[in-house]
């Protein structure tokens, strides 16, 4: 199973696109993103990081960085 990190602008962001990816069924969870973009946290996310960045950008949450893992 495929797993990522989306760095967010803001921990509130991070909130709430946690919460959007787990009501559409994602294994997801806060994270500390240890790059040099966003806030410095993210969405740590498990299955089909192509479609839960779509959801999150529909949802106005903005995303600095993916790294998939």
């Amino acid at each position: 199973m495929k797993q990522a990190i989306f760095a967010t602008g803001t921990v509130t962001y991070a909130i709430k696109g946690r919460d959007l990816l787990k009501r559409a069924g994602f294994s997801a969870r806060i994270a500390r993103d240890f790059g040099g973009a966003g806030c410095g946290y993210g969405i740590a996310v498990s299955g089909e990081p192509g479609k839960a960045e779509e959801l999150l950008r529909k949802a106005g949450i903005k995303i600095y960085e993916i790294k998939e893992q």
